[in-house]
């Protein structure tokens, strides 16, 4: 019992924060190995740590950040572009909870797999236009209001599974100019207080059902998630700076590909589709190509 939770501990740190789809992943590797569900004890637990992941990477900007609020300059100037970025994700996520946790589960509503393939498929798409015909120049200091909100925008497509936060949100940035890396950073910017709504969120829904579940379910779980997205942050930073996107939609096509295998019953071939995307965003990891910004 305790390697599933390290297990999905591990999936829910890498694809929080990689621009992949934690909502994908975390439907179709429970389903194709028969993964037991926690319930949502075990879920509050994996944002928990992913949460605390973005929070310690970047403390010493949290830092800069509260003492900017009273000494004013570049950092006041930024973080104000980050609440304001994460606004209508966030008014938006309240809104339509009810609809997007129905969309997030196939097993009970088919017709979500869908919703998910679409996520999927068109930020697949997505990527590889953006880092065709977009020039990416900015820095985060070329930031202004009316660049921060259509970033915001982005964040929206997020609500819907498949997309990935971090996914629409670089998408947003590089959509405005940012070069690739200025643009992930302010993703994992935007993705505290977003994430942190959504651990608060999670909360109030367990204690309502009064949902207990075991300790030891949260501890690992949040543990996991926790180590493994501070190096999936770190990873993603360093990659973004001399590689391009196109790693993560031809993985994305990969798994869409194994989702609709999945879905129609072919487990043992969409297990292998799997598997080999899974290497084929490794081994890209491990021998990135290097491309402009």
């Amino acid at each position: 019992m305790i390697y599933w939770i390290v297990i999905l501990g591990i999936v829910q740190g890498i694809t929080e924060f990689l621009p992949i789809s934690s909502t994908a992943h975390l439907i179709l590797i429970p389903y194709l190995f028969k993964v037991p569900d926690f319930g949502l004890t075990f879920n509050v637990g994996l944002h928990l740590g992913t949460f605390l992941a973005v929070l310690l990477y970047f403390i010493k900007d949290w830092i800069e950040f509260l003492i900017a609020i009273f000494k004013g300059g570049e950092k006041r100037k930024l973080l104000g572009l980050i609440i304001l970025a994460t606004i209508p994700a966030g008014i938006l996520g309240v809104l339509l909870d009810p609809f997007v946790e129905k969309i997030s589960e196939p097993q009970t509503y088919p017709f979500a797999i869908w919703i998910i393939l679409a996520g999927v498929i068109a930020f697949g798409i997505i990527f590889l236009l953006l880092e065709k015909y977009k020039s990416k120049t900015l820095e985060l200091k070329d930031l202004d209001v009316k660049k921060a909100i259509t970033i915001g925008i982005w964040q929206v497509f997020s609500l819907f599974p498949g997309v990935s936060r971090s996914g629409s949100s670089i998408s947003g940035g590089m959509y405005v100019g940012l070069r690739r890396d200025e643009a992930t950073k302010f993703s994992f910017y935007m993705s505290l207080p977003l994430i942190g709504g959504a651990v608060f969120f999670k909360f109030i829904d367990l204690f309502k059902g009064n949902q207990t579940g075991e300790f030891t379910y949260i501890l690992y779980g949040s543990l996991v998630s926790f180590i493994v997205g501070i190096f999936s942050i770190h990873v993603l930073l360093n990659y973004v700076k001399k590689s391009s996107l196109k790693v993560f939609s031809y993985y994305r096509f990969i798994l869409a590909f194994s989702l609709i295998l999945a879905f129609f019953g072919f487990q043992i071939p969409s297990i292998l589709v799997f598997i080999a995307g899974v290497i084929y965003l490794f081994w890209n990891f491990y021998k990135p190509k290097k491309e402009t910004i």
